[in-house]
């Protein structure tokens, strides 16, 4: 297993198999204005997916994006909080496991300090 950080924004971890890409799992700061598929449009690996009633998760047999909620970051001005999950592994491809991953990846991180919540806002 590999953890990254490429950037200010995005963190990535990467398990691989036997030397090979397996699963990457990633949280990334993406433009407010962009919706969930343009998102996901531009992550190897999610392919075109099914988005859920509430725009916040899409998910495709190896791939999906998740949207925090409550995530606030001045470091990313202007910025929504994304979650990815790709998987590499050849001869994967199975929705409703992906629809789960994403939706208790995305939860955990909501609670978690990768979500900075605005607390001047809701000190008020």
């Amino acid at each position: 297993m590999k953890e990254d950080v490429p950037n200010g924004g995005t963190e990535t971890c990467e398990l691989f198999i036997d030397g090979k890409p397996g699963l990457f799992a990633k949280q990334i700061w993406w433009r407010e204005e962009d919706s969930i598929a343009e998102v996901a449009s531009v992550q190897a690996m999610v392919k075109t997916g099914e988005v859920s009633s509430d725009q916040k998760y899409l998910h495709s047999g190896t791939g999906a994006v998740g949207r925090p909620a409550g995530c606030v970051d001045f470091d990313h001005p202007q910025q929504k909080l994304y979650t990815v999950i790709q998987v590499f592994a050849a001869g994967r491809d199975d929705k409703p496991a992906m629809q789960r991953l994403i939706t208790d990846y995305t939860t955990t991180v909501e609670k978690s300090a990768a979500c900075p919540h605005d607390v001047v806002s809701s000190s008020r």
